[in-house]
């Protein structure tokens, strides 16, 4: 079964997905997305979690880990209609591929953290580093952002269940099934947010964050997506103006709730945290907005032009700048000696995210051209066969 209606000829676009090799849209969503990831990420070091004007802004970046997962959905059941692969064949070619530079990064970041420990801090044994370099890697904890690998492997583990799932229902049924998703997503963001003070269930709320569940509704909404593709694609099309307003609405409304409980007395760090319930709907819309923007964006580029050539190449390290760009930002913020953090301006985080973005692009060239390319950016080594 493969649901896909023919995009309406009078709507100027691209050739219905259904027609197409490759979803142009899918590498500049994803290269934006780690652009905002980095973004955040500069905000969040630079600045000091009491800080309102940053907090409004990183409540706003904030939906990149959901983008990520929507987009994760999308990608695999889009993939999956297109060569149809049994479990195991999906798994021993799918989580190697995450699984291998989660480990090696866990490594280098723990390390990290040992080299970055403050001054006086008691020097543990190498077997006490050992066990938290475990434990890092159970918990996605070795630094800030690996998190996102960990919850990716759970996605693959359980993907061949929810496409199989999804592909037996029919439009109602998909409707039904994300209604259902939605309401859980609201239930995990209450929950988050208002966790128990002890036993099992702080426990698990307190490591939701590297959890499948806490972030069901996206990778679903990306799969649904992806099984009425055409459609989709042709109502975003369509309705490519209002969607624009409806960001716009949105990034007013989100900005004057998180002033008005900052103003209430809630902490700007807690106003804009990930798993309140109240951003749910801002990340739904900034996923659709920066969709229709890539979509919009892409449809008249030129075959083998300049753009899209650009785009191939920051696709193909994509992965490689996620995992390497904190390291870039931690060296920055060391090199600044405290500068950043004592000026503050806005033309300081733009130097250190330029600085962040530049120095992450070339180490993931670098790294893509290495023997342990596979390892380091999950891609076989640029010139090696079947690269």
């Amino acid at each position: 079964m493969r649901p896909t209606v023919e995009v309406a000829t009078t709507t100027a676009g691209p050739a219905p997905a259904s027609d197409r090799r490759h979803l142009h849209e899918v590498d500049l969503f994803r290269l934006l997305t780690f652009a905002s990831v980095i973004g955040v990420h500069v905000l969040s070091a630079a600045t000091t979690a009491d800080d309102v004007p940053s907090n409004g802004g990183q409540l706003l970046l904030h939906f990149t880990r959901e983008a990520f997962f929507t987009l994760t959905g999308f990608v695999l059941t889009f993939q999956m209609l297109r060569r149809p692969q049994r479990p195991l064949p999906f798994w021993r070619k799918r989580i190697p591929l995450v699984l291998t530079p989660y480990l090696t990064w866990t490594v280098v970041y723990s390390l990290l953290a040992v080299w970055t420990r403050a001054p006086g801090t008691a020097e543990p044994t190498v077997s006490q580093e050992l066990a938290t370099m475990g434990w890092n890697a159970l918990e996605g904890t070795a630094w800030y952002h690996l998190y996102f690998l960990l919850v990716t492997l759970q996605l693959y583990l359980v993907f061949p269940v929810l496409v199989a799932g999804l592909r037996r229902l029919g439009r109602t049924g998909h409707l039904v099934v994300l209604g259902v998703a939605l309401a859980l997503q609201i239930a995990v963001c209450v929950l988050i947010s208002n966790p128990p003070a002890n036993g099992f269930g702080a426990f698990v709320t307190a490591h939701g964050f590297a959890l499948l569940p806490s972030y069901l509704l996206y990778p679903v909404l990306g799969a649904v997506a992806a099984l009425h593709l055409d459609q989709v694609q042709a109502a975003v099309l369509r309705f490519r103006w209002w969607i624009a307003g409806l960001v716009v609405v949105a990034v007013v409304a989100s900005e004057v709730v998180y002033v008005l409980r900052v103003d209430g007395g809630t902490a700007a760090v807690v106003a804009s945290a990930v798993f309140e319930p109240t951003t749910i709907a801002w990340f739904l819309v900034a996923v659709l907005g920066l969709y229709t923007f890539s979509l919009v964006a892409t449809a008249g580029w030129r075959p083998g032009g300049p753009a899209r050539r650009v785009l191939a190449y920051a696709s193909d390290r994509s992965f490689g700048i996620f995992l390497a760009h904190p390291l870039v930002l931690a060296g920055l913020l060391t090199i600044s000696g405290g500068w950043v953090d004592a000026v503050g301006s806005g033309l300081t985080l733009a130097a250190l995210y330029l600085g962040t973005v530049v120095g992450s692009v070339v180490i993931a060239d670098v790294l893509r051209r290495v023997p342990g390319s596979t390892a380091l950016t999950g891609r076989v080594r640029i010139g090696a066969s079947g690269s």
